[in-house]
């Protein structure tokens, strides 16, 4: 995962936002992705329980297999041992 930062760090956010706009194909999924990151900021657990945990494994999955059909696109095939 990366680095982590300090909460209120408005240099973390503004770099995070710098590279929101730069993988955002149009303006709708940035917004959509904004609001995400507001929601989450104001506190919405989104029905996880326990949040920290589950978020984060959730993260974790969604790049997994985010890389796996990135990968499946360009006719390759990702192999991910466990260490």
């Amino acid at each position: 995962m990366g680095k982590a930062v300090k909460k209120g760090s408005e240099e973390a956010l503004n770099q995070a936002l710098d590279k929101l706009v730069l993988i955002s194909p149009n303006k709708k999924t940035y917004d959509e992705l904004t609001s995400l990151m507001f929601q989450l900021y104001c506190g919405n657990d989104f029905g996880l329980g326990n949040f920290s945990l589950s978020f984060l494994d959730k993260i974790e999955k969604r790049w997994m297999t985010g890389r796996k059909a990135a990968a499946a696109a360009k006719g390759l095939k990702l192999v991910v041992q466990n260490v």
